[in-house]
């Protein structure tokens, strides 16, 4: 039982209980505390009474007659589309304008030693032939998903 200045150590176990996740011995014990504690007693109706009203609670979401008008609003999508396209455009001028300064500087400087220039010549290769290798999958991919035309 729960004295003023400490609290019962079986009140740390009974979410564990009300789960099933307790052992055997230890709901046993659990079992023969709530016999004798009011107080756990109480804790473990209020936990009871929250997990139902968190099962009857609702999520609010937009109603599912309203789904197909959100996501087949053009406007929206063309500008998702533009939005996108902008930012990609944008990160892939600004990253070669640094990849080709970088190179230009790498030809052109003498104190840089070769196998530092090689060895930056290699990490650009490396990363085009990447992502020449997942551009090339990615578009195969569209021609043949199966996913393409589905709904929600």
């Amino acid at each position: 039982m729960q004295t003023e200045q400490q609290p019962c150590a079986v009140a740390e176990e009974l979410s564990g209980y009300l789960d099933n996740e307790l052992s055997q011995q230890e709901q046993q014990r659990v079992m023969i505390h709530l016999r004798n504690c009011p107080h756990c007693q109480q804790l473990l109706t209020e936990m009871q009474a929250m997990r139902t009203d968190m099962k009857v609670a609702v999520h609010v979401s937009a109603d599912t007659r309203d789904l197909p008008q959100i996501l087949g609003d053009k406007p929206a999508r063309w500008l998702g589309l533009l939005g996108w396209s902008a930012l990609i455009l944008g990160v892939l001028l600004v990253a070669s304008f640094f990849f080709w300064e970088l190179a230009v500087d790498l030809v052109t400087n003498a104190s840089i030693p070769w196998w530092v220039r090689f060895g930056i010549a290699g990490l650009y290769l490396g990363l085009l032939g990447l992502f020449l290798m997942v551009l090339r999958q990615r578009l195969v991919a569209m021609k043949t998903d199966k996913y393409r035309k589905v709904k929600l």
